[in-house]
């Protein structure tokens, strides 16, 4: 997954600064909320801005990923820490969540990467074009809301550990106490 992250993020510099000689002099290179181009700039200095933001992102993203191998067990916020963080699974937990980062990653950079596309096709016409690139962001939001919420779940204890939990419980409870559902 890190090298596609990475390879993307090339893409996206790459895109910017090949996509130079086919820009005018003065690009719109800000959009509205409506997709009406409201900003403009030179070409030269829109790739730079887009590199500098993609190479942030990807230093960010890179470095999560590396941190969290060495972080100690209790900086994680996450359900279940103490069994997904023993030792014998932190490896591979450390794996999924490092997975999860870089994921986010690739779709943000690919996201990144619609938007030079539709900035690009806008400075194709004298006006430029509005842009549309609200059901991408819809697309985008739905992508890290639908990954967090996977990756929340993929946290639950496992079937065999949560039934040998309940047993304990059940097990431990003083022998006047009812559980729920019992009407004796």
């Amino acid at each position: 997954m890190r090298i596609l992250f990475i390879i993307i993020c090339l893409a996206n510099i790459a895109f910017a600064f090949g996509s130079l000689p086919w820009m005018p002099n003065s690009m719109a290179v800000h959009f509205a909320a409506d997709g009406v181009p409201d900003g403009w700039g030179l070409p030269l200095v829109n790739a730079l801005l887009m590199s500098l933001v993609v190479g942030i992102m990807a230093v960010s993203i890179l470095g999560t990923s590396w941190l969290i191998t060495i972080a100690p067990s209790y900086s994680f916020n996450m359900p279940n820490r103490d069994y997904w963080m023993s030792e014998e699974r932190r490896p591979e937990t450390i794996r999924r969540i490092r997975s999860f980062c870089e994921w986010l990653g690739v779709w943000t950079m690919l996201f990144f990467l619609l938007i030079q596309w539709q900035i690009f096709q806008a400075n194709q016409t004298v006006p430029p074009k509005p842009i549309s690139i609200g059901l991408y962001v819809g697309i985008l939001l739905f992508v890290i809301i639908f990954e967090t919420v996977r990756s929340f779940l993929s946290f639950r204890l496992p079937k065999e550990k949560r039934q040998l939990d309940e047993s304990a419980i059940l097990t431990t409870m003083v022998p006047n106490e009812k559980t729920k559902g019992d009407n004796q």
